[in-house]
């Protein structure tokens, strides 16, 4: 009973495909345990949120700008 090449070929990448699925499907897991645990540890709040409440001028410039620009679009 002879097994041609084209059996071979079949076998080995049909082995190759499944070998590179079960890797892609442990990364997409292993990515997945990986966010959980970074959405475990934010808590969303401010490191310092007194410098939150003192403007600096790029953002007061940037205020002056959009209320110009809205006061325009309102006209």
């Amino acid at each position: 009973m002879a097994v041609d090449s084209q059996t071979i070929a079949a076998v080995l990448l049909s082995l190759s495909a499944a070998g590179l699925i079960w890797y892609i499907l442990r990364l997409r897991q292993r990515r997945r345990s990986d966010i959980v645990e970074v959405e475990e540890e934010y808590s969303g709040q401010a490191k310092n949120p007194h410098s939150l409440m003192i403007p600096d001028e790029d953002a007061l410039a940037e205020l002056d700008r959009l209320l110009e620009s809205s006061i325009e679009s309102e006209e």
